[in-house]
Formats: structure tokens, sequence, C-alpha cells
């Protein structure tokens, strides 16, 4: 008798471990991104300057059944580290280069899905004068200091005839400059701090969406840089390789090339956003 009633516990145990181990497996299946079951929750990191053009895509995710998660950074590094670190699945504020630059940097292993859904341009804008001809010699210009767009602004400032770089490279920085006959003195700063720095500079090579919402009309731009120059700099969605997020970016993509994000980019971009789609 009392080895039954060993035996019946014994049986007891082992099913309800089994069980249990059933139970879990099966939430593992659901859950893992690497089962292939897409993810009914999406978490997107992103800067300041595109929050209300995600804040547009969330209601084509609740009709499909989707949450959209969107976090805001305050800086355009952290957004690729939390996208490196899985704290993020996707990331959408950047462009190819910017990317690209990135990982050489910092070794990260994000990578594009797709192609860009939308672009802008680098123009330069003043307070203190009304045309370029009208800076003066040794004029302050402010342009933005990370890698990507400072080479963006320092060809928009070489296009119209303010200075030259050496042709023999890709990344150009100051050091590039060849020529500056009116003696600029160009000054680096974060590219959100752009905006607010015309009070203080008499010029500043700024992107068109930052420009539109810091106030500034983007029809007031000096001059602009050429528009095959601004396709290499449509923006992204990207996810980090070999974190099996493509379904999130490809749900993320269809809800940024909708109607609703479209009609918001021409009624309150005014053409300082181009939709690729």
């Amino acid at each position: 008798m009392k080895l039954l009633k060993q035996s019946t516990l014994f049986l007891l145990t082992f099913l309800l471990f089994a069980l249990l181990i059933g139970g879990c497996s099966n939430q593992a299946k659901e859950t893992s991104p690497a089962s292939g079951q897409e993810k009914k929750s999406i978490t997107v990191g992103t800067s300041p300057i595109f929050k209300d053009i995600l804040a547009a895509t969330k209601e084509e995710f609740d009709k499909d059944g989707y949450t959209l998660n969107v976090k805001i950074f305050d800086d355009l590094v952290t957004p690729n580290i939390a996208l490196q670190e899985g704290s993020v699945d996707v990331n959408y504020y950047q462009h190819e280069p910017y990317l690209n630059q990135f990982n050489q940097n910092k070794g990260t292993t994000l990578v594009k899905y797709g192609n860009g859904t939308l672009k802008y341009f680098m123009g330069i804008f003043s307070k203190e004068v009304s045309k370029l001809a009208d800076l003066k010699d040794g004029a302050t210009v402010a342009i933005p200091n990370d890698p990507s767009n400072r080479v963006r602004a320092l060809k928009v400032l070489q296009s119209n005839s303010l200075i030259k770089l050496k042709d023999d490279v890709a990344s150009p920085t100051k050091l590039d400059i060849t020529e500056n006959k009116k003696n600029l003195q160009i000054v680096e700063m974060d590219i959100m701090k752009l905006v607010s720095s015309l009070d203080d500079v008499d010029a500043a090579t700024i992107n068109s969406i930052i420009a539109v919402q810091g106030g500034v009309d983007p029809k007031t731009a000096l001059a602009l840089e050429d528009n095959g120059e601004s396709d290499k700099f449509a923006i992204i969605v990207a996810v980090k390789k070999g974190a099996n997020n493509e379904k999130s970016a490809e749900r993320l993509t269809k809800a940024l090339q909708s109607d609703r994000v479209k009609n918001l980019l021409e009624e309150k971009y005014k053409g300082a956003i181009v939709p690729l789609f």
C-alpha cells in the first residue's frame, strides 16, 4: 500500500511538471520572434522631429488590432543604441548615410528596411540677410555637427559658391575646405539647436523639417540643396540585423505610407517634407 501511494504521488508530480513545461513551451512559441508569429505590439524609437508623423500612424495600427508604442529620445544617438540593445523593435528617424556612419563609428549592426518613406531638404536660412550675396566678410554660419549632416551642409555651401571642398574626399569636414572667399566662420552644433542659433549667427544650414517645426517657413530659405542630393537622405525604417523584427518593420512601413500620413505632410509641412510613396 505504501509503495502504491509513493508511485501515485510520483506520477502526479511528473504530470504536473510536464504540464508546466508544456505551458512554458507554448508561451515561448507564442511570443518568440523566432517562431515566425507576428507580434501584436510594436515599439518604435524616434526623435521629437517625427513624433507627429508616427502619431498619425496610430489608427492604422489600431484598426488592424496592433499596438504601437513610441519611445521618443532627445538626441540622435540613443535611438540607435536602444535598437542595438533591443529595447525597441525598430526605429524611424534617420537617413541611410547617418545609419552607415553610426555603424562604422559605434560597431552596431543596424540595417535599413525597404526604401525611404519621405525626404526633406537642407537649406540656408538667415535672420540677418535676405540673400546670400549680402553675407559679410567673416560672417558666422552654423552647420550640424554629426558627420552625415555636416557633409550635407558643407555641400550646400559649396553648391552656392560660398566655399570649395577637396574633390577626392567622400565625407569632407571643415578641414577639407580649400576656398573660403568670404572668410566665413563655420561653427558646428547639434542639429536640434540650429533654429534657435539664428538669433546669434548670420546664417545656418537647417533641414526643412526642423525649420518648419521650429517656426521657420521653409520657403524663406536663401538657397536649397540640389534635388538629387536630397534623394540620398530619405528617412528610413531601421532594424537590428538578426533580431527577427522585419515583420514589425513591414507593419510600420505600411502605416507610414497611409493617406493619413500623406495628408499630414501636405497640411502641416506644406512642401517641407515630400512623401516617397
